[in-house]
């Protein structure tokens, strides 16, 4: 008789274990994914959070998480918040603990060849007084290029793995990267934040800050599988796709030099169609190189 008993309170056991392992990965939960992860009624949901109630949280109306005392100091939610920050949230198809386990014991399957950082341990002590400034809204000062510089910090940004500081200098947004700033404090002096400079930033992809120049550009159709596979160009956006296969796309840059970099990788399949003067620098510029070679 007491075996029978047992059997009919496993499900309910298991239930709740698996409950429990998803609220102390971070998870909230309520009646609706209750009922469709168990299979189970709303009543039998309700009652399993009933059961639950005295280590549960309410974040909002029916939806809970685990109590904040009882939460790790690590968890899976803080490992896709991390994912989502660094941008590499969809590396993966799935960030379930479960499946970041598997590949992490089949590694020897995957290679990564993305852009490395470099060491910045060396660069932990400046990027904490810069985050803190910017939190603080202080001017900081620095040497950087043999020039000793006052500045509104606004940004850490990494790019390709090395940090910058996004901040005003005399009126303009500039960017410098940490590990050439020396002598780093920060001041008592505070800033209100400009929101032109915080729209700039929000807006912009990259560290080439100022006025932008929108672009529009020819791509063949043997660089439009790279093109529409993952965007090469700030802001890019496709404005027509051509029987060919070929597009037209437009891009918005601040700095031109940048551009050219990318098409003279990228010739003879990809030119700029307009404006016509960033047309014909971009071929003075490939000209002068030419002779130059």
């Amino acid at each position: 008789m007491k075996e029978s008993h047992d059997r009919k309170h496993d499900p309910l056991i298991e239930r709740l274990c698996e409950i429990f392992a998803a609220l102390y990965q971070g998870r909230t939960i309520d009646k609706a994914w209750l009922c469709d992860k168990f299979g189970i009624t709303e009543r039998t949901a309700y009652r399993d959070l009933a059961r639950l109630g005295h280590i549960l949280d309410q974040v909002s109306p029916g939806r809970y998480k685990l109590s904040t005392h009882l939460l790790p100091t690590l968890h899976n939610g803080h490992l896709a918040e991390f994912a989502d920050f660094t941008g590499v949230a969809n590396l993966f198809p799935r960030t379930d603990g479960q499946s970041l386990r598997n590949s992490l014991q089949n590694r020897g399957n995957i290679a990564f060849h993305a852009a490395s950082s470099r060491e910045n341990r060396l660069i932990e002590e400046s990027l904490r007084v810069l985050n803190q400034s910017i939190t603080e809204r202080c001017e900081v000062e620095y040497h950087y290029r043999d020039k000793v510089r006052r500045a509104q910090p606004y940004r850490l940004i990494n790019q390709y793995g090395l940090w910058y500081l996004a901040a005003v200098e005399k009126g303009q947004l500039k960017a410098f990267e940490v590990a050439r700033i020396e002598r780093l404090k920060s001041t008592t002096t505070r800033f209100e934040p400009q929101a032109e400079v915080v729209a700039e930033l929000e807006s912009g992809v990259g560290i080439r800050f100022g006025s932008r120049v929108e672009t529009q550009l020819r791509v063949s159709a043997h660089a439009a599988e790279y093109v529409t596979r993952r965007a090469l160009f700030p802001s890019q956006r496709i404005i027509e796709q051509h029987d060919d296969g070929s597009l037209t796309l437009s891009t918005a840059i601040s700095d031109p030099h940048t551009l050219f970099r990318w098409l003279r990788y990228w010739l003879p399949d990809i030119g700029i169609l307009s404006p016509t003067t960033l047309r014909e620098e971009f071929e003075q510029d490939l000209q002068k190189r030419y002779d130059q070679a």
